[in-house]
C-alpha cells in the first residue's frame, strides 16, 4: 500500500473551481484520536461506499408523481430498485467466484481492494428503509461469516424541509422489524397465489445479523431540516465512526463497506477529497454515483484527526458520469472568454 502523506496544514483550503461550492466541513479542531481503551486510533482505512437501489421516492420524483413523492416516509426499494441489488448481488457472487477459481485461499492482501471488499471487516448501512433493503438483498453473499449489517445513524440522508424521503418512522429493533416486511412486500406475488418467492426472500433476510445499537432513538433530522451546523457535525461524526473500524490492514484499520445516499456521499468527496486527487475527482466531487455503484476509497488521518481522501475507485463494474469539467486544471477567470462570464467558452449560448 502507497505510504501515507501527511494531511492538509489546518489553515489550508483546497483550490477549487469558482462555480464549485465551499466544502460543507471546515474541521473545528483537532478530533479524538484515540479509542475507548486509550489506544491510538487507526491512521488509514479502506471504505467502499454503496448508493441504495432506486426507492419509490426516486422513481416517483423521476416521473414527476408529487403523491407518489409525499404520500410515505422512508419510501422502500421500488420495483426497478429491486433488480438493481439483485443485480448487484450478481456481481459480488461472481466476483467472488472469479477469486475462487483462481486458487486464492489466502487471506486478503491490504492493497487488492477488490478482495478487502468481497471480504469486509464490517457492512455499514444507513438506517433508512431503502438502504437496509439493498444491503440485504445486494451484498447478501457478504454476510455468512462472521461480519454482521451495523445500522449506522450518521449515514442518513441529508435531512431537507420537509424531507419525505429523509424521515424516518422506526428506532431500534423496529427497523429491522419494518425492513423484514417491505422485503416481503417487494418480493410477493401480484396475485397472492405464490408466496415462495417471498418466503425465501425472508429466510434470507432472517439470516443476518444486525446491530441497532446507535438508533435507538430517533434519529432523523427535524421537521424542517437540517442546519447547517447540524449536517457539518453529522458528517464529522461519521468520518469519526469510520475510523473506528478495526480490522486487517497492517496499521490496525479495517475494510469497511457503506450503503447510504447520493446526497452524503457526494458531500464526503466534496469535504474530504482534493480536486485532482484522482483521475474521477471531479466526477466525485460534483456528481452523483449511480444506484447500487460501488466506489473503493483509502481514507488517511494527519496527527490532528483530519481525514482525507488519499485514493478512489469505481468498483464492480460501475460507470460514473462523465464531469463537466477537469477539476485538476485551472478554471478561466470569470469574464474570460464568453458573454456570460461562467468561463465555459464552449458551452456559452450568449453572443
Amino acid at each position: 500500500m502507497a505510504p501515507l502523506e501527511p494531511g492538509p496544514a489546518p489553515t489550508e483550503k483546497a483550490e477549487q473551481p469558482e462555480d464549485l461550492a465551499e466544502p460543507l466541513v471546515e474541521t473545528r479542531g483537532p478530533r479524538s484520536r484515540l479509542d475507548e481503551d486509550g489506544k491510538p486510533l487507526p491512521p488509514e482505512q479502506l471504505v467502499f461506499f454503496v448508493r441504495h437501489a432506486e426507492s419509490r421516492w426516486n422513481a416517483a420524483q423521476a416521473s414527476l408523481s408529487a403523491v407518489g413523492m409525499l404520500c410515505e416516509n422512508d419510501h422502500g426499494l421500488s420495483e426497478e430498485g429491486k433488480h438493481q441489488a439483485e443485480a448487484l448481488r450478481e456481481k459480488v457472487r461472481v466476483a467472488k467466484e472469479e477469486l475462487s477459481n483462481a486458487g486464492t485461499n489466502q487471506a486478503a492482501a491490504p492493497e487488492d481492494w477488490e478482495r478487502m471488499l468481497l471480504d469486509p471487516d464490517v457492512v455499514y448501512s444507513s438506517p433508512f428503509t431503502r438502504a437496509l433493503q439493498t444491503a440485504c438483498i445486494g451484498l447478501k453473499e457478504l454476510f455468512p461469516g462472521s461480519c454482521e449489517l451495523a445500522i449506522m445513524r450518521e449515514a442518513r440522508e441529508h435531512k431537507r424541509l420537509g424531507g419525505a424521503d429523509s424521515t424516518g418512522i422506526a428506532c431500534g429493533e423496529a427497523i429491522r422489524d419494518r425492513v423484514r416486511e417491505e422485503i416481503r412486500y417487494l418480493y410477493e406475488d401480484e396475485d397472492g397465489l405464490d408466496d415462495s418467492k417471498a418466503k425465501a426472500s425472508v429466510k434470507d433476510f432472517d439470516e443476518i445479523q444486525f446491530d441497532t445499537s446507535s438508533v435507538v432513538e430517533e434519529w432523523w433530522g427535524p421537521l424542517m431540516g437540517e442546519s447547517q451546523a447540524e449536517m457539518e457535525d453529522n458528517i464529522q461524526n461519521l468520518m469519526d465512526r469510520l475510523r473506528r473500524t478495526k480490522g486487517r490492514l497492517a496499521n490496525g484499520g479495517g475494510a469497511a463497506i457503506l450503503v447510504g445516499h447520493s446526497l452524503m456521499i457526494r458531500s464526503i468527496f466534496q469535504c474530504f477529497m482534493k480536486p485532482g486527487a484522482c483521475a474521477d475527482s471531479a466526477t466525485l466531487r460534483t456528481k452523483v454515483i449511480p444506484c447500487c455503484g460501488v466506489v473503493g476509497v483509502r481514507i488517511v488521518w494527519d496527527e490532528m484527526g483530519r481525514p482525507c481522501i488519499k485514493d478512489a475507485m469505481p468498483m464492480l463494474g460501475t460507470v460514473l458520469a462523465e464531469p463537466d469539467f477537469d477539476d485538476s486544471k485551472p478554471r478561466p477567470p470569470r469574464g474570460e472568454g464568453c458573454v456570460c462570464g461562467r468561463g465555459k467558452v464552449d458551452q456559452c449560448v450568449i453572443s
